[in-house]
């Protein structure tokens, strides 16, 4: 009965470390307008953003004007003085050219020798009705609002303070390399603060960006003390190695700003749609942006800004400590420690007749068993479910609406797996040498992180904690199950949220690592666990829970006005051929979609489709459609020259319409020798034997225009190449314009993000046949 006890004690305490470890990653209230004028307030914050985010304000559009119209009143209001940085910036491998125009603004400091940038961008993602409330409404108000309580105090900082609101950085990050290659401050600039979202809620993970090593950086993060630090230097590693720059980025390649990066990613079906609201952001998420901000901004106004240095740290976030981090020198010690560690707790095990070899052996094949078929029947368990829901292929994000049921679901059943397997290896006096196979597998990830990605050398944590319960459950007669599961708690504190995390970043395509996550967590836990007699009944428990969510995540598949499906159609008119067709990027078009493209929708090829969007999104059916009256551009020759054997050729496209992108296609492979957009100089890289050699896909260059601005391009070819392009001109206003008297777009969808869409879209092709011929 007493052991009873101690089990049932041992495991709320387990639930209670969990539940406890994921509320620490951020606040659970926000701040209202009664606190102190020289507080931040987030109510206050939600006000303004409340105006940011009352329409779309994608660069060139008329909310895009009056944003920056209300932004440099507030600053002003504050007796700050604005200036606008108005500029062209073309961003090589987006391939994005526009005009951004910068918000800048300066509070002097009394040193001034290095300054802190405050920043956040303020244009809202482009065609997809998106009203930018989260991304990246949320970090100009923060930034306001700090500013604004900051100012209260009266503090005269020792460092400039430079707030800065970039634009088109949805475009191609424009803003921040205008400011960061053309600005006089920016060469001043010694930290970077960026506030960013990629979802609306969730809490907000720090990240460095540094050329150098980050110690100095991490140090005096910790010095700063935020409440809520959600950091890990393996978010990091795996952010350097997917292409997700930021405004930050530029900072970094460009001009060597070392940088905080600051974003939230949950609820990332929100994240570029039309339900990117002002009603949908998480208040707290908001909270936790400005329990970043106030601390750092309070410290980093008077610190030294001198923060190179050539050490890396592996660094992670703990409860109560809240900062745990330490240099990559140390990585190889440690593992080898832990591994000498480990071959010493076999042999002891075995002198004090604990276990055996053989009962070692027999460990490995639970975990392996638990492994295996947990990933297994996850990945293929996701398949079937697309095959059942296959709308969700439209979900572009990768990330439905009930996401988070689903990653409660594959997690329960695996761990159902998991109980049920160890049920049938079950003996009670197992726990130690059962606890050996994760601990080995464990040390096998330690080192191939070390070598590969040493960000997340910080795995080796547990593994030590781990060793010291099995030594615990070796020397000890009856060991204490309480004591146990605290040695648990570091592995859950590093570990759990990675379930969560993975998958919400990544998409639910990463649902096989949460599955592999829960093992290896469950099997740091067999020190703990390992003593339960009911593992059948946890099997079965656990088997419940996921059939549980599975249901709710069945009633959540549908789409209403709050879980809106992604549509697109689009008007398109060819130039050359005088064709006029409907086109549409769904894969599983609605109603809606096929009473507007009629029963004479066809299949596209992918390969003759050059308006791909994100995600290589494309369009998929096509259906003929009514001429209508829709001007393209005109293009405009004004010098086709060759001298020595090069051909020069200098020429406009100026649109005839009001437009918003113009994208140009040509041929992979051109050997382009020199290359300008609007003045923009496109570099060649030092390995490259002609500009832009590394191409692989036909897109060329996409323009953001803006009031009618023509884009001129000049370029240079040996005089045997055949040169072409394909100009695409795209207006948001199809369901606006009369003319197509298109039916209204249903309640429960939504413009399709990330690719084109509501849009009148004229083709034609510009030749220029080589001289030679």
């Amino acid at each position: 009965m007493r052991k009873r006890y101690s089990v049932a004690l041992s495991f709320l305490l387990l639930v209670g470390i969990i539940c406890y470890s994921f509320y620490t990653h951020k606040p659970h209230s926000y701040s209202h307008g009664d606190v102190p004028e020289t507080a931040f307030s987030a109510e206050r914050a939600l006000e303004q953003l409340k105006y940011i985010s009352a329409q779309q304000h994608s660069v060139g559009t008329p909310g895009h004007q009056k944003v920056q119209d209300y932004l440099v009143s507030v600053l002003e209001g504050m007796g700050l003085e604005v200036q606008l940085e108005e500029g062209f910036s073309y961003k090589a491998g987006w391939g994005a050219l526009s005009k951004a125009v910068n918000i800048i603004t300066r509070i002097p400091g009394t040193d001034g020798n290095k300054s802190l940038l405050l920043m956040s961008h303020y244009d809202s993602a482009p065609h997809t009705a998106s009203y930018g409330a989260s991304d990246a409404g949320s970090g100009v108000v923060t930034v306001l609002e700090a500013v604004r309580a900051y100012l209260a105090t009266g503090q005269k900082p020792k460092n400039d303070i430079i707030i800065l609101f970039t634009d088109a950085e949805e475009l191609g990050l424009n803003g921040a390399s205008v400011f960061t290659n053309k600005h006089p401050w920016a060469k001043n600039v010694g930290l970077a603060l960026n506030f960013e979202a990629r979802g609306s809620g969730g809490p907000s993970n720090m990240i460095v960006e540094t050329n150098g090593g980050n110690s100095a950086l991490i140090k005096a993060f910790a010095k700063a003390n935020p409440e809520y630090p959600f950091a890990n230097s393996l978010y990091y590693s795996i952010y350097k190695i997917l292409p997700n720059d930021t405004d930050s980025t530029v900072l970094r390649k460009d001009g060597d700003i070392d940088s905080f990066f600051f974003a939230f990613i949950g609820d990332h079906f929100d994240y570029h749609t039309a339900l990117d609201t002002y009603e949908r952001l998480d208040r707290t998420s908001l909270e936790h942006q400005a329990s970043y901000l106030v601390p750092l901004l309070n410290y980093f106004s008077n610190a030294d800004l001198n923060l190179k240095s050539t050490e890396d740290y592996v660094y992670l976030n703990m409860p109560v400590v809240k900062m745990v981090y330490y240099p990559f020198s140390l990585i190889w010690p440690m593992l080898i420690v832990a591994i000498l560690a480990f071959f010493a707790l076999i042999f002891y095990g075995i002198k004090k007749k604990k276990f055996t070899f053989k009962t070692i052996g027999r460990g490995f094949l639970p975990f392996l068993l638990s492994l295996i078929t947990g990933c297994l029947v996850t990945f293929f368990g996701w398949k079937l479910i697309l095959l059942a829901y296959p709308a969700y292929a439209d979900i572009l994000q990768g990330f439905t609406y009930n996401g988070y049921e689903y990653i409660a679901a594959f997690s329960s059943l695996t761990l159902a797996i998991t109980f049920f397997f160890y049920h049938k290896f079950y003996k009670p006096y197992h726990a130690a040498s059962l606890s050996i196979a994760p601990l080995f597998f464990w040390l096998i990830i330690s080192t191939l992180v070390a070598l590969n990605l040493p960000g997340a050398s910080f795995f080796i944590i547990p593994v030590y904690f781990g060793i010291l319960a099995v030594f615990l459950i070796i020397s000890t007669r009856k060991p204490n199950l309480l004591a146990l599961c605290l040695l648990c708690a570091p592995a859950i504190f590093i570990l759990a949220h990675d379930i969560r995390d993975f998958p919400v970043g990544l998409g639910l395509k990463m649902l096989t690592a949460s599955a592999a996550f829960a093992v290896l967590l469950f099997g740091l836990l067999l020190p703990l666990l390992g003593f339960y007699h009911n593992k059948g009944k946890f099997a079965f428990l656990f088997l419940i829970i996921s059939i549980i969510f599975f249901v709710s995540a069945h009633f959540k598949s549908d789409f209403t006005p709050e879980r809106k499906f992604p549509t697109s159609i689009n008007y398109v008119y060819d130039v050359d051929t005088k064709e006029t067709y409907w086109a549409t990027y769904n894969k599983q078009p609605d109603t809606w979609i096929s009473a507007i493209m009629g029963n004479k929708a066809e299949e596209t090829n992918p390969e003759n489709n050059e308006a791909s969007g994100k995600y290589n999104s494309f369009f998929t059916r096509t259906s003929p459609a009514p001429r209508k009256p829709v001007a393209p551009s005109s293009i405009y020759t004004s010098r086709d020259t060759v001298i020595n054997g090069m051909r020069e050729i200098d020429f406009a496209i100026y649109p005839q319409r009001e437009i918003n992108d113009m994208l140009l296609s040509n041929a992979a492979g051109t050997p382009f020798q020199h290359l300008e957009f609007n003045g923009q100089l496109v570099q060649k890289d030092d390995n490259e034997p002609y500009i832009m050699s590394g191409r692989t896909s036909s897109r060329f260059l996409s323009y953001r225009v803006t009031d009618r601005q023509p884009l001129q391009i000049k370029l240079t070819v040996p005089d045997t190449t055949d040169l072409s392009f394909t100009v695409y001109d795209f207006s948001y206003d199809l369901l606006d314009n009369a003319d197509y008297n298109l039916p209204p777009r249903p309640e429960n969808t939504m413009p399709m993000p990330f690719i084109y869409t509501d849009a009148i879209i004229t083709r034609q092709e510009v030749n220029f046949a080589s001289s030679k011929r």
